[in-house]
């Protein structure tokens, strides 16, 4: 949630992925997220459970979820992206438990073709899939 509050505090608009109805609800009705109770999130963040409508015309995909759902989240999601014009940023610390393997390299064997990068912060964050888009229809997820 901080990279799209970030984000969204750029000015950009934040579209992020999340499996639960509960959280969804909470961050577009209620503006709050519950692992940062005091923060009021943007009016411009909207939380979406379709890994499609998430991924849709974004420029980029910030892959911000726990190592050990990594490899699962991505194969939910890789028939949506475009590898020419969508590079996959990894904002997540660690390797894959079964496999020794980074983060970079998961995304890799799933999606062969994938443009991967990463960004990291100083403290793990709590993990979704981002998406942004500012008045130029530019895109991250």
């Amino acid at each position: 949630m901080h990279f799209g509050i970030h984000l969204a505090k750029m000015g950009h608009n934040i579209k992020i992925w999340s499996f639960a109805e509960e959280e969804m609800n909470l961050i577009n009705n209620e503006r709050k997220c519950k692992f940062l109770p005091k923060v009021l999130i943007p009016d411009n963040v909207v939380c979406m459970n379709s890994y499609e409508e998430v991924i849709k015309g974004a420029d980029l995909i910030l892959q911000v979820t726990p190592s050990k759902f990594t490899r699962s989240i991505v194969k939910e999601y890789k028939q949506y992206v475009d590898t020419k014009k969508q590079p996959i940023i990894i904002c997540s610390k660690g390797i894959e438990e079964a496999t020794a393997l980074t983060l970079d390299e998961v995304v890799l064997e799933e999606i062969p073709n994938a443009r991967v990068g990463a960004l990291s912060r100083t403290k793990s964050c709590r993990g979704s899939v981002y998406s942004y888009t500012n008045s130029l229809s530019y895109s991250f997820t």
